[in-house]
């Protein structure tokens, strides 16, 4: 799956995100923001994943992830079903690397939180001890404001410094994901990420990226290893993925919608690159199986 790009909104009298989330379940949106991201799971359970690491989550999850790494939680079946009274609830920070100045952020009294937030381009995962101090200073922080809101924020990285924490994402995947600093590479996928779901010129990207046809082609390929008509599909079925896990609607519907022209060409599309039918994905994910692809 194709993560989406995120924005993060803050108000204009604040520095940094606290945010409260609430709902019958997480939405299951496979995504990405540029800002460090700090999320405590206060209720509920499911799959977790951030970059090539999968695994479960429960009450009391605590990660740190960094800009631009890609992550999700996705809520267990049993959340999805008519006559649950559950509730999947989690407190996140959201904030800019650069939040603490230049200046400050030299002193050696910040060592420990900037070789923490280096660390956090692994996403970073702390033992789940309710007794270590953390938890509560971070549900305490939803009550503050101002000084004493960043003044905790700093708290709270010092503390996950100190914790018992792992790394979650593989050297590899690090490596293979640098092709997304490319400023060309990122308008492509933004156009496309607001175009899919019509024709997509080929003429019309690369003059996006002040290329001729010839070159942009053999940049694209070199690049991401696709051809720029393989990105366009593999990104429209990644939608349809989206609309098959959080929708009702039939999937001849959600092929149309995505941008496919047949169903028969949709059908065969969707089965290329997830290795199922639209059902069969419907259904894995009901089972709570995440064929993250």
């Amino acid at each position: 799956m194709i993560p989406k790009v995120e924005t993060i909104i803050k108000r204009d009298n604040e520095s940094f995100v606290v945010g409260e989330y609430s709902a019958k379940w997480f939405e299951r949106s496979w995504h990405y923001h540029s800002e460090f991201e700090l999320l405590l799971i206060t209720n509920g359970h499911g799959s977790r994943v951030i970059g090539d690491n999968s695994t479960t989550f429960k009450k009391g999850d605590l990660v740190l992830v960094s800009g631009n790494v890609p992550h999700a939680w996705f809520s267990a079946p049993s959340f999805f079903e008519e006559d649950s009274d559950g509730k999947c609830e989690s407190i996140y920070i959201q904030f800019k690397r650069n939040i603490f100045g230049t200046a400050f952020s030299g002193l050696p009294e910040m060592n420990p939180i900037k070789s923490l937030l280096n660390e956090a381009k692994y996403g970073l995962a702390l033992k789940n001890d309710q007794n270590y101090p953390i938890y509560e200073k971070l549900k305490e922080i939803t009550h503050l404001t101002g000084l004493k809101r960043l003044i905790r924020l700093m708290e709270l990285l010092d503390l996950f410094w100190k914790g018992d924490y792992e790394r979650l994402v593989s050297d590899e995947y690090l490596k293979s994901t640098s092709i997304n600093r490319s400023t060309r590479i990122k308008t492509v996928h933004e156009y496309v990420l607001n175009n899919y779901m019509n024709d997509v010129s080929l003429e019309v990207v690369a003059g996006l990226v002040e290329m001729n046809v010839s070159s942009f082609c053999r940049f694209f390929k070199r690049m991401t290893g696709k051809t720029l008509s393989n990105y366009v599909k593999e990104m429209r079925i990644d939608f349809a993925q989206q609309l098959l896990i959080n929708t009702d609607l039939a999937s001849n519907q959600i092929g149309f919608e995505c941008g496919f022209s047949s169903v028969a060409y949709f059908n065969q599309c969707f089965k290329s690159i997830s290795k199922q039918s639209p059902l069969e994905y419907r259904n894995s994910f009901k089972r709570g199986i995440i064929p993250l692809q």
